[in-house]
């Protein structure tokens, strides 16, 4: 499930407990997450609770709502970050495989860019439209790669191509990170996505 219910029924002999479970729970989750100062926050806010004698079980139930709401909005917050993480990884592979597509090339105090491929549209006409002025193609790089620690030595991990710039490569949709599902980096296995390799002239 994607959050707790919070449709949770507070009765007199057990509304302490349930929040202390709760807490607990939550911290739990927040811990693996690292997210500390939203822990922090809810550290006080459940202080507040069990220190507060005089509540309605009303109250008490407004509370613990409160709490089970900040929770889901903390773990969906934490479950972008990893996709954004994901992507970013991707990224920095392309990077990667772009620099050892271009042995000779990319010379000068510019930094190149990398680019995701567009279905149909040559590298060589995606890199003149860069808006940083680095419109020469180098190369077109596709890449896959495998989630989870490598174990052996002779294990796969990964998978690349390189193509030259004046082809329209990448036909299917899902090669295509700006047209992908904002999960796909986590729900799609062996994707290969596609990146154009642009350097200044």
């Amino acid at each position: 499930s994607s959050g707790i219910n919070a449709e949770w029924p507070l009765r007199p002999g057990n509304k302490k407990m349930k929040v202390i479970v709760l807490f607990a729970y939550v911290c739990l989750a927040l811990a693996g997450g690292k997210l500390k100062n939203e822990m922090a926050d809810l550290e006080d806010k459940f202080a507040t609770v069990m220190n507060d004698t005089s509540s309605s079980l009303e109250e008490l139930q407004a509370d613990v709502d409160g709490l089970i709401t900040a929770f889901n909005a903390f773990k969906e917050a934490q479950a972008k970050k990893d996709i954004d993480n994901q992507w970013q990884a991707l990224h920095m592979a392309a990077a990667a495989a772009c620099r050892g597509s271009t042995p000779q090339g990319g010379k000068g105090p510019w930094s190149n860019s990398v680019v995701p491929k567009e279905n149909g549209v040559k590298c060589d006409d995606q890199c003149k439209r860069e808006i940083g002025g680095r419109t020469v193609c180098k190369a077109e790089v596709s890449l896959t790669g495998y989630p989870g620690k490598a174990t052996s030595y002779t294990q796969i991990v990964g998978h690349y191509y390189n193509y030259e710039c004046d082809k329209g490569w990448n036909a299917d949709i899902n090669n295509n990170e700006v047209a992908a599902e904002e999960d796909a980096i986590i729900t799609r296995k062996t994707t290969y996505y596609r990146f154009c390799c642009c350097a200044k002239p």
